[in-house]
């Protein structure tokens, strides 16, 4: 039969003891690692002068902020960031809420912006929503209750998340989205020009029917691409069955797989050109028609946005719309960054411009493309 018993945390951890703040309820954790006293007295100075030199500010000559440097690393010292964060009032962590973590999109952005928040200091702790409003608002307040120094949010697309914001006093920086009147920064590609560019990709190599592969339609980048894919049909006065040639899908693979199980099925009958939302939903889609010997691009052309790391290999060579990923992080830890040092600033809304990025899943219209099916 087991037994469990308690042992006492300084004994699983010697060099560690544990005291408890009557005045601030705050457990503080003390260890034999050198203190800012500590290098204080070691150089004989006040902790005021070795704060001073750790934050770089004015009040030290050169020849003793030098002498202090040498102290400090002699000694290894290292100030305990999160004691300091506490003084100040909030954590040095940035919250990251994006979709889907297996997205390589998000994957990219995550990247480049804890790679640039890092190098200024900051922590960045990534939440997966899952697409979901709930648990968005769950990780909005976490970072909220644990005052975090601000929010990068990628995937805000609903009423509920719109109205969370405007109770939310940390900085907040929006990513390639757009959230009803929200007025705060924001950064994203002007997603109806690239719904309008994908789609006239295939008008100009000779296609006349088209399909569109939604993702979430409360996300603003899907909407806007569903307009101007709408827009440039209005244009060149070209049909568009929305009951039969519209599919809804979640940006994710799975459904991309799923719509083309459907549309295999009943290739004859449908567009011999399809718009795909995102490049995840795409390689779903390809995947699917691949497994079932319908050749992209001959039978199908088939064109995407995001131009993910994976769109560029060589039996997948996926035609996309690139976002611009690297300025696009770029621009929204810059924001976040600015609205953490100056809360009063005015907000800023960022733009960039698509690129279509033409590889192998599209080609001009071949009217015999289902002769040998």
């Amino acid at each position: 039969m087991l037994s469990f018993h308690t042992v006492p945390e300084f004994q699983i951890f010697p060099q560690l003891q544990c005291c408890r703040s009557a005045t601030r309820g705050c457990v503080f954790l003390k260890s034999d690692k050198y203190t800012i006293a500590d290098v204080a007295k070691k150089a004989g100075v006040s902790p005021s002068t070795i704060s001073r030199v750790l934050n770089n500010r004015a009040g030290v000559g050169p020849e003793l902020r030098q002498r202090v440097l040498e102290f400090i690393n002699e000694l290894d010292y290292k100030p305990n960031t999160l004691a300091r964060s506490l003084i100040k009032g909030r954590i040095n962590i940035i919250a990251l809420i994006f979709g889907d973590v297996r997205n390589p999109f998000y994957a990219d952005l995550a990247f480049h912006i804890q790679k640039i928040l890092n190098e200024n200091g900051y922590m960045v702790m990534v939440f997966n929503s899952e697409y979901e409003t709930e648990k968005e608002i769950e990780f909005i307040d976490l970072a909220c209750q644990f005052n975090f120094a601000g929010l990068i949010l990628i995937t805000a697309q609903s009423v509920e998340l719109q109205e969370k914001l405007k109770q939310v006093e940390l900085p907040v920086v929006l990513v390639n989205r757009i959230l009803g009147d929200y007025t705060g920064d924001m950064v994203f590609m002007d997603n109806f020009q690239a719904g309008y560019i994908a789609t006239k990709h295939l008008i100009d190599l000779g296609h006349k029917s088209f399909a569109f592969l939604s993702g979430h339609i409360a996300s603003s980048s899907v909407k806007q691409r569903y307009e101007g894919f709408s827009q440039v049909l209005k244009n060149y006065q070209i049909p568009f069955d929305e009951k039969r040639h519209f599919f809804n899908g979640d940006l994710k693979l799975e459904s991309g797989y799923a719509v083309g199980k459907i549309y295999v099925e009943n290739l004859a009958e449908l567009p011999s050109a399809i718009v795909v939302s995102n490049d995840m939903m795409a390689l779903g889609f390809i995947g699917y028609c691949r497994e079932h010997n319908v050749q992209i691009p001959e039978m199908l052309s088939v064109v995407s946005f995001d131009n993910i790391i994976f769109a560029s290999l060589h039996d997948i060579r996926l035609t996309a719309i690139d976002q611009q990923v690297q300025k696009m992080s770029e621009h929204a830890a810059r924001l976040i960054l600015r609205r953490i040092e100056d809360p009063e600033a005015e907000p800023e809304r960022i733009i960039l411009e698509p690129k279509l990025i033409v590889r192998g899943t599209t080609a001009p219209y071949n009217p015999d493309r289902l002769k040998n099916r």
